[in-house]
């Protein structure tokens, strides 16, 4: 019975060891590069050592050590590491199993997807499975993850704030601030940074005044300010001015037409989702304008002030979806900056998860080149996060984030599909390794 139970034991920690090829020092030799800002270099040689870029130079440039990992990838093209700007394992199935969800984070490493952002999960489990994809015991990406900021009545009714807070109510969860009139900033965000999230997002009930003074207090302590594009009762260009970083949703911008009133959407409360679409769109759609000055005017306040809107581009109405596409167009060409969030779960029936569907999407709807699609979904993905000096380029003394493809996205963005292998921090995932 004892040898049984220690050949199990052996059997779980190799199968544990075994899903990524061991990082050290690896050289990619004779790869196209897509650095992220700049034009592609060709015939290059990419050093990663202890998981960081050493080096980037001319391949037969320089001498390489014997002990070097030496991968010949000639004809190959390598960009950075994509990231998925809107998830929700940390809401919905992560804290009923971690099962699904680590078959989540499994497809997402092994298609190049190398960081997520998780939004208004719950930070226990999140930070735990992180901790376990740090320590390589599960293959996933890096996951970075907020506190929520909602309505007294949103905290009090909202089922996705009772299961996320399960076992120790709202009230002692510091990953979850009340909106309310005596709220006390520095204790919140406090009460937030102790619960290892790297930002704050503000859902629904919270007046532009509470935004701003909550995230300047977030910005002094090192964290980012995410919100839904409009965070009910106030328009979207004042919760722009209250200081936020990044936005969210196509569906935020149409309460900035001057026929349509937010706060009349208070509370904003989900007993159940039945009435979802009724809660965030107006009464009327066709009172949406995007040719409206008011558009406009929250197209250039955003452009000030450099905030990327995360669009969650993506969905399942064509009648909605073409709505989506005029505003996104109106978006892109003023000038705004873009991340590719999902706000979406991966379909396992699927050999890719649904960040290729939103980049592939915006490019064939004519909304990004496929140059900025890219950008979209790694430098732009890096700012959102607020990792951008060490992640979403690939240059020297940045981590060794990447995907090495068979073609050129460039030529054609389809070819994103064509992976060869991801690398994170210098760790190896082979795509045909994937199961």
């Amino acid at each position: 019975m004892k040898t049984k139970f220690l050949i199990s034991i052996f059997l779980f920690a190799i199968s544990n060891l075994a899903f990524a090829q061991s990082s050290g020092s690896h050289a990619l030799i004779g790869v196209d590069v897509f650095q992220g800002e700049s034009d592609e270099l060709q015939n290059m040689t990419i050093l990663i050592e202890d998981g960081w870029i050493k080096d980037i130079f001319p391949t037969g440039s320089k001498a390489l050590n014997d002990t070097v990992n030496k991968i010949n990838l000639t004809g190959y093209y390598v960009i950075p590491g994509l990231i998925d700007t809107h998830v929700h394992m940390g809401q919905k199935r992560l804290p009923n199993s971690p099962e699904a969800s680590r078959e989540e984070f499994k497809k997402w490493i092994y298609s190049g997807v190398t960081s997520v952002r998780d939004m208004g999960g719950d930070a226990r489990l999140l930070a735990r499975e992180n901790q376990f994809i740090r320590e390589k015991k599960i293959p996933g990406p890096e996951i970075y993850f907020c506190a929520t900021v909602g309505s007294s009545d949103m905290i009090a009714k909202d089922l996705r704030i009772s299961r996320i807070t399960r076992g120790i109510g709202s009230d002692k969860a510091g990953y979850v601030i009340e909106a309310k009139e005596d709220l006390d900033i520095s204790e919140s965000v406090s009460m937030a940074l102790d619960s290892k999230v790297t930002g704050l997002k503000f859902y629904a009930g919270v007046n532009a005044k509470l935004v701003k003074a909550l995230s300047d207090e977030a910005h002094k302590r090192g964290l980012k300010s995410w919100a839904h594009f409009t965070v009910f009762p106030d328009r979207p260009i004042e919760i722009v001015r209250a200081g936020v970083d990044v936005v969210s949703h196509v569906w935020g911008a149409f309460w900035q037409d001057q026929d349509v009133d937010p706060s009349k959407r208070i509370p904003f409360t989900h007993t159940d989702f039945k009435g979802a679409r009724s809660a965030i769109f107006p009464d009327d759609m066709s009172l949406l304008n995007t040719d409206s000055q008011e558009l406009q005017l929250l197209f250039e306040e955003m452009k000030k002030r450099n905030v990327i809107w995360d669009l969650t581009y993506v969905v399942s109405n064509p009648k909605t979806q073409e709505i989506y596409r005029k505003y996104a167009l109106a978006a892109s060409e003023a000038g705004i900056t873009f991340s590719t969030g999902t706000d979406y779960f991966n379909d396992t029936s699927q050999s890719f998860p649904s960040v290729f569907t939103q980049i592939e999407r915006l490019v064939e709807d004519g909304i990004l080149s496929t140059r900025d699609a890219i950008v979209s979904a790694t430098l732009n993905g890096a700012k959102v996060i607020g990792i951008e000096k060490t992640h979403g380029t690939i240059e020297k003394g940045k981590i060794g984030n990447l995907v090495v493809l068979k073609k050129n996205p460039v030529e054609n963005i389809m070819n994103l599909r064509e992976i060869e292998f991801t690398m994170k921090a210098g760790e190896i995932y082979h795509r045909k390794s994937f199961k």
